[in-house]
């Protein structure tokens, strides 16, 4: 009897695989869950040759749950800035027709598909340059166009713990000059012609 080498089919269907180097990555932990979960989706259509031909637009991500493409927009970016994702065609208007960006993940090579005017190349790993969490969110950031805002580091955490009196104290003092100036003002009497 002849054993065949061939594997039988995973019952279960396919899968995404995602390598644990990525996950541990300073680029993937700098990441907003958003992001993250769009990666997930995104790296559910790759098949074994269409790296760069991964399209990302919100029509077809409605069925996992995407419906705001400003947030669709800000996580691409984020994946585009850590360098997990680049685009292979730049969407808009050609030929007559809307077309949309075309993605590959930066950890696979890209096949060429002529058609689309896509080239191929090997795998650029740009997420791995990224030393610190600081390194990754600045770059977002910087993608972003946002302002420069404080990362939540513990080398940036505040020196000294919030304490709920605090506030009251400030309340209260804003309380106490709206009285003052109040005071201040000479009263206006209606009857008065």
């Amino acid at each position: 009897m002849r054993r065949s080498n061939k594997k039988p089919p995973d019952p279960r269907g396919g899968h995404a695989r995602i390598y644990w180097s990525i996950i541990d990555s300073m680029a993937w932990r700098g990441l907003g869950y958003a992001s993250q979960s769009l990666y997930v989706v995104l790296r559910r259509k790759l098949q074994s040759t269409n790296n760069g031909n991964i399209s990302a637009a919100l029509g077809d991500l409605k069925h996992y749950g995407w419906r705001s493409s400003a947030t669709l927009t800000r996580a691409l970016r984020e994946l585009q800035a850590v360098g997990l994702i680049a685009v292979t065609r730049q969407g808009g208007i050609a030929y007559g027709q809307k077309v949309c960006n075309l993605y590959r993940f930066t950890d696979e090579p890209a096949f060429e598909y002529p058609k689309l005017g896509l080239k191929a190349c090997n795998a650029t790993n740009e997420w791995q340059a990224f030393q610190t969490v600081v390194e990754v969110r600045q770059a977002i950031q910087n993608s972003l166009g946002l302002q420069k805002m404080k990362p939540a580091d513990s080398e940036n955490e505040a020196s000294t713990r919030f304490c709920a009196s605090d506030s009251e104290a400030v309340s209260i003092s804003l309380v106490q000059k709206v009285k003052q100036s109040s005071k201040r003002k000479s009263p206006v009497n209606p009857h008065a012609v």
